[in-house]
C-alpha cells in the first residue's frame, strides 16, 4: 500500500504563528566518578512539530476525511511539503488534531513527528 500524502486541497503551508520544529533528544548520558559520557543513541532521530493551519469549512471536512478514513484515525504515516525546506517528508501524526472555529474559518492544531 502506497504511503498516503497530503491532500493538495488543503493548504500547503503552516503559519507561522505556533510553527515548531524539535529534534528529539538522542543522546545517552552515562553518570561516572569524574564527568558523564555521552554517546548518540541513534544515527537518526524524530523531530515533534507543531503546526497551523486555517482552513475552509470544505477544506476542514477534506482534513477530517483524510484523518478519519486514509489516516485511518492518524495511525498511518503521510508525506506533506516540509515548511523549511519545501522538500517531501514523511510524518505521522503524534496524537489527534486541535480545532478552533470562528464562524468563518477553522484554525487547525496539528502535533506530528516527522520521520527520518
Amino acid at each position: 500500500m502506497p504511503t498516503p500524502t497530503w491532500p493538495t486541497s488543503l493548504p500547503q503551508s503552516p503559519l507561522i504563528e505556533g510553527y515548531s520544529n524539535t529534534p528529539q533528544d538522542s543522546v545517552l548520558r552515562s553518570d561516572m566518578d569524574a564527568y558523564t559520557k555521552q554517546r548518540n543513541r541513534y544515527t537518526a532521530t524524530i523531530a515533534d512539530v507543531s503546526e497551523y493551519y486555517l482552513m475552509t469549512q470544505t477544506q476542514y471536512s477534506v482534513f477530517k476525511d483524510f484523518f478519519k478514513n486514509t489516516l485511518k484515525n492518524g495511525s498511518l504515516d503521510f508525506i506533506k511539503s516540509n515548511p523549511e525546506t519545501g522538500l517531501g517528508e514523511t510524518y505521522r501524526m503524534a496524537g489527534v488534531y486541535s480545532p478552533s472555529f470562528n464562524g468563518v474559518t477553522f484554525k487547525v492544531k496539528l502535533k506530528m513527528e516527522m520521520l527520518p
